[in-house]
């Protein structure tokens, strides 16, 4: 959540107004809860919430008539206070003119107030959806997220005759002593009249003007118009906004050209991502649409009103000014050409595939260095402890070369792909399961080549990598896993040396174990006491010494044959020492999705996505890795 200030002021509809008059000579008094300390909506800004204890509450607030800032509309004034989450404001109708004459008589002939709180916003932050938030005493959330204003100072209450919210009220506690004033019922009679009036005015501007006729003949944009009327029946909204924005509508239900839409305060959307969005929804993908897009392109998304995947062929077909044939298979082979409608698939799909490829456990990274390079040919990595230390110069002295010949070893990128296609009459049909059942599991497939390369190579010992004379190699009945084992391994890397006899500093951080040996890793990492000899300390002086990956592909005898086992186990110190690497051409380190459209698949009725992804590993430095052969 990112703070922002803000200069446009903040009217929020207040909980409940009491105005009582205790006598004859006395000021009638008035209490309002200007502000329950809850999530409200606001025209303008949504779903908001006001932090309290950010809040300039203090000194006189003046209390107005309809927000008129004039002299003859001030009713009175009061003084505000912060309790128990909730703002109130208590204060005198100290007013000398008509506005105060008016709430008092109306009062008092039995009309409901409400109240409208002015506060000048100056900080605020957006609250994600569904993301809890502990403020004014309370825990607040929103499902499509809200506004929260950390600091802000109130300006006014004004007492109104109509707000925005359902529980708003205003009580007076008046005698009335039996008396009759006709001035009053006058009055509200005609306030009466001017809502039945405004309601009416509502109703035709929300009048649907397309042919065909009907209740509902907005079409796609029927849900918006329907949230604009509501909100201007409740007061959120104005009849000269309301008329905007139906005039808005109209130009938005016109053809256009343009690779963009408007409408909702969202700003400028491109057509191509809200029929993305819509994709992606319908497909069961709500959720990495939200978070990819954002709400304000879902928001589009469902003002299309989508019931069928063929409503979106022919929503990409209008866009482009495109008649929509009258035929199914027609419809969507031609909207199969437009711009608008393949990207929107293509941009889909490769969100999809890549989300379950990042999904996909990938346990090569806690200790695997990345590296990039920019082709195919056999690159070269350097091997860090192998480098050597640095020399002590004498004055005048010359620099000289490091050695190399052990220093560096050599790997290369291959590139691994495959294809799929949507078929059109999965389109007509309704279907998108491919989204899950294909992109998905191609996603996901990609991770899976990537790690099983990678621990190929680590299991493949290439070059006698882990060996007895490098020192990273322990054998024998004592190296079954245990506190001992793995505090042997520990000192074996630590005292790793260079021909030198230099100390190379390194520092295991990760134990990875087959499954079968996971309990007793887990036991040997998180137990607070271990069995001991008698007389010595029982305290586990390894608990949480290094962290924990459990990689079933070191036991998978079945792909990997006698090189995986399940009593090996090995650790590795930090991908930044290198012990093994993995490349990426170019350094992308996610698959790459092509899209062909219909033109370009001859052999079938279908669009098609091409998905490769270049990488490949090598082990590197053997002092920054000891494996274990945890038998006899």
């Amino acid at each position: 959540m990112n703070a922002n200030t803000v200069k446009d002021d903040l009217l929020l509809t207040a909980a409940g107004v009491e105005i009582e008059a205790a006598g004859k000579d006395a000021r009638p008094k008035i209490s309002v809860v200007a502000y329950t300390g809850r999530i409200m909506r606001v025209p303008g800004w949504g779903d908001i919430a006001i932090d309290l204890a950010g809040l300039e509450a203090g000194g006189q607030v003046p209390l107005l008539a309809d927000h008129d800032a004039t002299v003859g509309s001030v009713v009175g004034h009061g003084e505000p206070a912060v309790a128990n989450g909730r703002l109130m404001v208590a204060g005198v109708v100290s007013g000398a003119g008509e506005s105060a004459r008016h709430v008092v008589e109306m009062a008092r002939g039995g009309f409901q107030f409400q109240a409208s709180v002015g506060v000048a916003p100056t900080e605020h932050e957006r609250v994600k959806p569904n993301q809890s938030v502990e403020v004014n005493e309370r825990s607040l959330s929103s499902p499509g997220g809200f506004t929260l204003v950390r600091k802000g100072r109130l300006r006014e209450v004004s007492i109104t005759p109509l707000g925005a919210d359902a529980e708003t009220s205003v009580a007076i506690a008046a005698s009335r002593q039996g008396r009759t004033n006709m001035a009053d019922i006058a009055h509200e009679d005609q306030i009466r009249a001017d809502e039945r009036d405004r309601l009416k005015e509502i109703e035709l501007t929300c009048r649907p003007i397309f042919a065909g006729g009907g209740e509902r003949d907005w079409g796609v944009h029927q849900k918006r118009v329907d949230d604009m009327k509501a909100k201007a029946v409740a007061g959120d909204m104005t009849v000269s906004e309301l008329r905007a924005g139906v005039l808005e509508v109209l130009r938005a239900s016109r053809p256009v050209i343009s690779g963009f839409i408007t409408g909702g305060g969202s700003g400028h959307i491109p057509r191509a991502r809200v029929i993305e969005a819509a994709i992606l929804k319908r497909a069961g993908f709500a959720g990495l649409a939200e978070k990819a897009l954002g709400p304000a392109c879902m928001e589009a998304a469902d003002d299309l009103r989508v019931a069928h995947t063929l409503d979106l062929c022919r929503a990409a077909l209008q866009h482009e000014g495109i008649d929509a044939p009258a035929d199914r298979e027609g419809m969507v082979r031609a909207s199969l050409t437009t711009h608008t409608l393949t990207e929107a698939l293509g941009s889909a799909v490769n969100k999809v595939l890549l989300d379950g490829y990042r999904d996909s456990p990938a346990t090569w990274r806690s200790f695997a260095g990345v590296r990039s390079v920019p082709d195919f040919k056999t690159a070269t990595a350097i091997r860090p402890s192998f480098t050597g230390s640095l020399q002590q110069l004498p004055p005048g002295g010359e620099f000289k070369h490091g050695g190399a010949e052990e220093a560096t070893t050599q790997y290369k990128v291959d590139t691994y792909g495959k294809i799929f296609s949507i078929d059109r009459r999965d389109l007509i049909n309704d279907d998108l399961s491919l989204f899950d059942s294909v992109a998905r599991v191609m996603g996901q497939a990609a991770m899976r080549k990537l790690s099983d390369l990678t621990y190929d190579t680590l299991l493949s010992n290439a070059g006698a990598f882990f060996a007895a004379g490098n020192g990273n190699y322990i054998t024998g009945a004592d190296t079954i896993l245990s506190p001992d084992s793995l505090g042997r391994a520990i000192a074996a890397m630590i005292t790793q040396r260079d021909a030198e006899g230099n100390d190379l500093d390194l520092r295991p951080v990760v134990l990875v174990v087959p499954p079968e040996l996971q309990t007793t890793a887990r036991a040997v990492l998180e137990s607070e006491f271990i069995a001991a000899q008698t007389n010595l300390p029982t305290g586990n002086s390894l608990k949480n010494a290094v962290g924990l990956e459990v990689e079933p592909r070191l036991s998978n005898t079945k792909k990997y044959g006698a090189k995986a086992s399940t009593k090996h186990w090995y650790l590795f110190a930090a991908p930044a020492a290198s012990p093994i690497i993995v490349g990426f051409l170019n350094g992308q380190q996610t698959p790459t999705v092509e899209f062909f459209g219909l033109d370009q698949t001859v052999n079938k009725l279908a669009v098609s996505w091409r998905v490769y992804f270049d990488f490949g590993a090598a082990l590197c430095d053997p002092r920054a890795a000891v494996r274990s052969k945890g038998e006899a």
